[in-house]
């Protein structure tokens, strides 16, 4: 096909720009693209749009896109500062505004004999080669059609609410979706025909949150979850159609225990998880309805959050257990329900969440490693590794189409910015703020720089922001996906140390060179350095955590006193927290006995520490408000909260540094795979 683009003629086939003066080659993306801005004159199209249409979901960065339109710009001498073709719509895509036209073909006029004959032989040598490939390709599918998924690399979004939408469940026909949304105020569930668009809300009043749900087989019940601070319960409702019945209480669980539960093959059957309280490990239970009776089910020991994540196999009563065991590795566990018996079927050293069945039952369905833009599955036992899915967004939790073919899964560009906030001038700049990821922000002890994991490349690396020249360096080159979850520098600027899922690692600034600690294999939390050779950690030792000091002279292990489960050095002695096995709080080189601002603050947020302190400012995250409150010491009220999605935050001197989601509310949807091959 060809194009008239003001005094240029673009061919698609040829991959030419030609005016009367000169003719240029286009590189095969910059033709794709430069067809796709003539198909869409006059729109703006985001660069989520070109993802999915231009590259078809292949991975590729922000920084591809706009390497590719700089050139493309060349190729056509246009100006980005006066634009007269492609036009930059700030935080929105790019607009193509010149004159396009389709240029109608007419064979006949510039045809010639010679031409002719040479076209048909190319064409008669192109069948050939293409029968022959197809032939081979047939063979090849044909023996290999057993063992691998069908690929797909296009997905449709399903929901488009204001918010955060997830936990999708599809009727058996296919058409009613149940998901959860939550819009910065309120956890809902909603059931929706995706073809109409109508939907109705599964309330249960203002004060409690709802969701996630789950079908029966027969897509004519749903089971889901309703929950408040104070209470936890599970209920039933009753379809037909969009009407439901009124809700049917059938379980009280502990409060703070915000589970899940789900439908056996048999309707009388539930299994659900559910903790002892807030913070606690999930154990999973199966429910019988007729008698009210709950059952203790057999499986993996408890680490972390505990066996929260569990899926039933599409055919069989036979759970799939994600579970982490002690050394951090995700396993895989199958669970049969009615013979009670448990078996371990793989585990994998990686960041990785929520293992399901695929749809033929025989192989385990999984995101990929950290930052996920892909679905993947394993045979049972852990081989032969294929992907499903790949698109352009980082995606979580994939669960089965009801149609037997097709995964849904909630899918977001997450966008996570700094913030730097000044006590004195109560003055707050965003530092860090473009569009990809920065996370685990942390001021340098002399406040000159900032370290943070950055995903601009595609994989998280360690870069430096520096205070004085607003520039940005990146200090790792990895080719891995390993997956950072707090930063330390230790008080020389030498060194930082990163926390991991189960490691630490050393990283020398000067150049890069990275060094692992030869450290069992367990879960780290609260990282520090005591000095420039000495750092801290905490580590689950027996039943309580404590406090490890590792020499990076000599590698050598000293355990403090056992009575500490967690301190958090300073490169200055006088903002050095202790906290004992009772929760108490201590300040200080001599640990002197501290007083917070509030009662029963936790040591840690997840791996980091939740408490921070600078000279007279005592920081906490307050995840339930959302919030950092900074105070002084001894006062009760704080002197300024930053609202923050991310429990993350340094301080230092009169400065703190906190996470910002570059969007609060709308910054997931859920999507529907489509394979290619379908049958």
């Amino acid at each position: 096909m060809r194009w008239q683009i003001k005094s240029f003629v673009f061919c698609e086939d040829q991959k030419t720009l030609i005016t009367e003066e000169v003719s240029v080659k286009l590189e095969p993306m910059m033709s794709e693209l430069l067809a796709y801005f003539c198909r869409h004159q006059n729109q703006i199209l985001s660069k989520e749009q070109l993802f999915n249409d231009v590259w078809h979901g292949r991975c590729v960065s922000d920084n591809t896109i706009s390497k590719l339109i700089t050139k493309l710009r060349k190729a056509l001498l246009d100006d980005a500062r006066n634009p007269q073709y492609i036009v930059t719509v700030s935080r929105r895509g790019y607009r193509f505004v010149a004159n396009v036209k389709q240029i109608e073909e007419n064979p006949s006029s510039h045809k010639e004999n010679t031409t002719s004959v040479l076209a048909n032989t190319n064409y008669k040598i192109l069948l050939l080669s293409l029968s022959l490939f197809i032939a081979a390709m047939f063979l090849w599918i044909v023996a290999s059609d057993r063992h691998s998924p069908k690929v797909s690399f296009s997905a449709k979004a399903i929901t488009s609410d204001k918010g955060r939408e997830y936990f999708p469940s599809f009727a058996l026909e296919g058409v009613r979706l149940a998901y959860m949304n939550y819009d910065g105020e309120k956890y809902r569930l909603y059931v929706k025909n995706i073809y109409s668009g109508e939907k109705v809300e599964v309330d249960h009043g203002e004060e409690y949150g709802v969701g996630p749900g789950s079908w029966n087989n027969a897509g004519t019940k749903l089971v889901y979850l309703v929950a408040s601070k104070e209470k936890c319960m599970y209920f039933i409702r009753e379809f037909n159609d969009l009407a439901m019945s009124e809700p049917k209480l059938i379980h009280t669980c502990n409060e703070g225990s915000y589970g899940a539960i789900k439908f056996t093959h048999d309707d009388n059957t539930l299994v659900f998880s559910e903790s002892a309280g807030m913070g606690k490990p999930y154990s999973l239970y199966s429910l019988n309805l007729e008698s009210g009776e709950t059952q203790w089910l057999p499986q993996p020991a408890l680490h972390l959050g505990g066996n929260s994540q569990f899926d039933l196999h599409p055919t069989e009563n036979k759970l799939l257990i994600s579970s982490p065991n002690e050394q951090q590795w995700e396993g895989f566990y199958q669970l049969d329900l009615e013979t009670q018996k448990l078996r371990l079927l793989f585990e994998l050293n990686a960041y990785i969440c929520c293992g399901i069945w695929s749809h033929d039952g025989e192989h385990v369905v999984l995101m990929g490693e950290h930052p996920a833009r892909e679905i993947v599955q394993y045979d049972l036992n852990g081989k032969n590794k294929s992907l499903v899915y790949v698109g352009p967004q980082q995606l979580h939790q994939p669960q089965r189409h009801s149609n037997g073919i097709d995964y849904t899964f909630n899918a977001s560009h997450l966008n996570l910015n700094v913030d730097e906030y000044n006590l004195e001038k109560q003055e707050t700049k965003s530092i860090l703020n473009d569009t990809f990821d920065e996370r685990l922000a942390v001021l340098s002890p002399n406040l000159n720089q900032v370290a943070y994991i950055g995903l601009a490349s595609g994989n998280e690396e360690l870069w430096l922001y520096d205070s004085n020249t607003q520039k940005n360096r990146k200090v790792t080159l990895f080719a891995d996906s390993r997956h950072y979850l707090d930063l330390a520098w230790s008080p020389d600027q030498k060194k930082i140390a990163a926390l991991t899922l189960n490691a630490i690692h050393v990283i020398e600034l000067s150049n890069g060179e990275t060094s692992v600690l030869p450290l069992p294999e367990k879960e780290i939390r609260g990282i520090s350095f005591k000095s420039s050779s000495q750092l801290a950690f905490s580590m689950k030792l027996g039943s309580n955590w404590q406090v490890v000091i590792f020499n990076l002279n000599n590698n050598s292990m000293t355990r403090l006193d056992p009575k500490w489960q967690s301190v958090q050095f300073n490169h200055l002695s006088e903002n050095w927290l202790w906290v004992d096995q009772d929760g108490l709080w201590y300040q200080g080189e001599n640990a002197n006995r501290l007083i917070l601002p509030q009662k029963n603050l936790p040591a840690f947020n997840g791996r980091q520490f939740n408490v921070k302190k600078s000279g007279e400012y005592i920081a906490f995250y307050d995840w339930q408000k959302k919030r950092l409150e900074v105070y002084k010491n001894q006062a009760s009220k704080p002197i300024v909260t930053l609202d923050s999605q991310v429990g993350h935050f340094s301080i230092n001197g009169d400065k703190v540094l906190s996470s910002q989601k570059s969007s609060k509310t709308n910054n997931s949807d859920i999507y529907q795979t489509y394979t290619l091959s379908a049958k």
